[in-house]
Parts: C-alpha cells; sequence; structure tokens
C-alpha cells in the first residue's frame, strides 16, 4: 500500500470511528427538540396538555423566572420547555424540563431545589415529591413539576406525569464524586447539596465575604448530630491554600467571627455571630469546613472528612 493509499485509508477510518462515536454519544437536543420528552396529550389518563410549550434558552430564562433565573445560570442553565396540563376536573399541572450544562449541573440544581424533608422517588436518577412540587434529574436534565394544590388526583397526575418525563429522558444518573466523598454515617438522607458558587453555598451557609470561596465545585450535607460538613474543590493544593489564605485572613478581621482558642490537630476554629462553630481543614485541592453548635463537634466532622 502506498503512501497515498494509506492516508486515503486513516481518512476513512476516522469518519467510521467518528460516526461510531456520534452514534453512542448521549443526543444532544436542539432548541425545540426538548419538546420530545413532554408528556403527549391523555399520555396519562385523565390529563390533556393545556396550550402550547414553551421554551427559554440562555439570558431569557430571566423573562420566564423572575429573580431566580441567577442560580440556574451558577449551575450552568442551557434551555428548558414549559408545559401546562388540566385535568378533566379542571385541575392544572405545570411541568418543566431543564437542560443543564452537564449531570453534575442537573443533580447540582436538583439538589438544591430539593427540601430533603420530602417523599423520596424512584423516579429517573432520583426525586422528590414535596406537597404539591415534584423535583427529579436524570443525566444533564431537570424535571419540576406544580401541581397547585394537594388534592389526591393532583399528587398521581404528579407522579404520573413526572414518571413519564423521566422516563423519556437520556442519560444516566451517577452523583458527583465530591458528594460520594462526604462521610457517609449519620448522613441524613436528602440533605446533601452540590455546589457550584456562592449562590448554592448560601443554601448551607452565608459566607459574609466571596474571598476565598471561589471553588471549583462543593458538597455540603447535614449529620444527624446536628453538625454540616462543607468539601470545596479548588483543582489543586495550592490554589486551595491560597484561597485559605484570603479567607482566614477575612475571617480574623471581621467583627462576625472571633477566635474561641487554638482548635486543635482537625483544624482551625473560629466562631461566628450567632454562636455557631466554624471548623477549617486542607486536604490536598479541597477545604473542609465543620459547623456545629459545639467546638469539639465541629473539629470533629473535619476530622472525619480527612
Amino acid at each position: 500500500m502506498g503512501s497515498r493509499e494509506r492516508r486515503a485509508f486513516a481518512a476513512a477510518l476516522a469518519v467510521v470511528l467518528a460516526l461510531a462515536a456520534a452514534e453512542n454519544a448521549a443526543p444532544v437536543p436542539r432548541p425545540g427538540q426538548l419538546r420530545a420528552y413532554l408528556p403527549a396529550s391523555r399520555a396519562v389518563p385523565g390529563w390533556a396538555v393545556d396550550g402550547e410549550p414553551r421554551e427559554f434558552e440562555g439570558e431569557s430564562l430571566y423573562d420566564y423566572i423572575d429573580g431566580g433565573a441567577e442560580i440556574y445560570h451558577e449551575y450552568g442553565f442551557r434551555r428548558v420547555v414549559v408545559q401546562d396540563y388540566a385535568s378533566s376536573d379542571g385541575l392544572s399541572i405545570s411541568l418543566e424540563i431543564f437542560e443543564m450544562a452537564d449531570p453534575e449541573a442537573a443533580f447540582g440544581m436538583y439538589s438544591f431545589k430539593r427540601s430533603g424533608s420530602g417523599r423520596a422517588l424512584d423516579l429517573g436518577a432520583g426525586g422528590e415529591l414535596e406537597a404539591y412540587y415534584l423535583n427529579c434529574w436524570r443525566g444533564r436534565f431537570l424535571v419540576t413539576l406544580t401541581g397547585f394544590d394537594e388534592s389526591r388526583e393532583t399528587v398521581d397526575g404528579l407522579l404520573a406525569l413526572g414518571g413519564k418525563a423521566a422516563s423519556a429522558l437520556p442519560g444516566g444518573g451517577d452523583e458527583p464524586a465530591l458528594v460520594r466523598a462526604l462521610p457517609e454515617s449519620g448522613l441524613r438522607a436528602g440533605s446533601v447539596k452540590y455546589l457550584k458558587g456562592l449562590l448554592g453555598l448560601n443554601s448551607v451557609y452565608a459566607f459574609p465575604t466571596a474571598r476565598g470561596l471561589d471553588f471549583g465545585a462543593g458538597a455540603g450535607g447535614l449529620y444527624e448530630d446536628g453538625a454540616a460538613l462543607l468539601l470545596l474543590d479548588y483543582g489543586t493544593a495550592e490554589a486551595r491554600a491560597a484561597a485559605w489564605t484570603k479567607l482566614r485572613l477575612f475571617l480574623e478581621s471581621s467583627d462576625r467571627f472571633s477566635r474561641p482558642g487554638p482548635g486543635g490537630p482537625e483544624g482551625v476554629l473560629f466562631r461566628d455571630a450567632k454562636g455557631r462553630f466554624l471548623a477549617f481543614g486542607g486536604s490536598g485541592a479541597r477545604l473542609a469546613v465543620g459547623l456545629a453548635d459545639d467546638a469539639a463537634e465541629a473539629l470533629g466532622i473535619v476530622g472525619r472528612a480527612r
């Protein structure tokens, strides 16, 4: 085989491999294609579509969610399709399918929206029903349904329509690795939050500063003893050390925090204005933050993170 034939053969092989990879990859819906995941009219007995679906992409989310779009963009929003459904008895359900940047973003937004006190559901990669709200996720998609009342018919409609939508979505359901790094013993079911910025972080603990909190990803969880643990990943040990220096200097200069003592081998200890203790410890690229009403508990949960 001559050089020209070898080049032609290599080019043809590259095309074949690219086509095979495209066939195996999860489909990336273009604008308008999210509608394909919506349950059809009367796919759930007693429920029919009510009006045309609406779609919002990128910055247009601000036109749909007044004052609440920022958190979606922090996690990595792409687009959403919204469809209303009406029952034969005049009840209403609104269904939203959000496409996020990746599965971690979808799980993160799901973890932000769930309360942790609702009914856990086996929908998609995980779901929760609370009152007349249902949230679930799968792959890079988040599904939210709102029913407007707690009647049995509405709740049954939420579960049926949510199940139809979740089963149509492509993708898997592995939680982010940082979430799995939280110690499991005593961790409250449904309390875990996956974080991508300060808005998400404020749902676990509201630091009154952004200095030193430019982490790439984070995870937080509540424990049965009342303590909470945050893991903030900065990508490298050097970046984590630099961020911790900035954060520590702020805490030491703030009148909202005090140093009750030297801490211990597990971490550096602070106390906030509400009397809650914060213990800090670093390992590799991660900064661990323990929060508790007792200093020993805060230091202890940080020690467990190592």
